[in-house]
């Protein structure tokens, strides 16, 4: 069995394996009552949900099509941990409102 790393070192879960499989799958992410995880190629890294310090809403543009090009607004959940800041590009508006729920 995999281990998910933690993105903030000296901040590891107790038991992440048990909380991985606990989470529940929000898009390409997944949640639990510990942590947030976020897929890296064939394994996961994950945030402890305490120490994300601010979440903020936003909204990234989009361009697709290649006759008549198409601008679409998706939503877009900015993390700050730490020092840094990670961007969850969402497609629903109501999946990055169940990821703040669970944040907070």
């Amino acid at each position: 069995m995999f281990t998910p790393t933690c993105m903030i070192s000296g901040k590891e879960l107790d038991d992440v394996q048990s909380d991985f499989k606990s989470s529940r799958k929000v898009e390409q992410y997944r949640i639990s009552e510990q942590a947030l995880y976020l897929p890296e190629g064939l394994r996961w890294k994950y945030i402890p949900l305490k120490e994300i310090q601010h979440a903020e809403e936003s909204f990234r543009v989009i361009s697709a099509g290649h006759c008549v090009p198409v601008r679409e607004k998706r939503p877009e959940l900015d993390l700050s941990i730490g020092d840094q800041t990670v961007h969850l590009h969402l497609e629903k508006k109501e999946n990055m409102q169940k990821i703040l729920d669970a944040i907070r």
